[in-house]
């Protein structure tokens, strides 16, 4: 361990973490924490929007006559997305606690 390293894992000891690595992985936690809410949010809005979760909007896609092609289509498009965003956050949070 180079003296500045040393120094690193001092400081982070300081500010209560175990270590350098304890400090990374609860950082990443809060990051993707956060980025988890964003994507709840937003799905969360969607689903108030249509009244439904999105594999019941997917199924309904064209029978939703009330909105727009155009509007459904971007819904679809950013509600797929976001989905995904959770999709991929969750996993990256369940290898951090691995």
């Amino acid at each position: 361990m180079t003296i500045q390293q040393a120094a690193l894992e001092r400081t982070f000891k300081d500010m209560g973490y175990v270590s350098m690595e304890d400090f990374a992985i609860q950082k990443a936690r809060e990051e993707l924490l956060r980025e988890k809410k964003i994507s709840d949010d937003e799905i969360a809005r969607f689903e108030a929007k249509y009244g439904m979760t999105f594999a019941e909007f997917d199924a309904r896609f064209f029978e939703l006559i009330e909105f727009g092609l155009f509007e459904r289509e971007d819904d679809l498009m950013d509600w797929r997305a976001e989905v995904h965003v959770r999709s991929v956050v969750e996993e990256r949070l369940t290898r951090l606690a691995g």
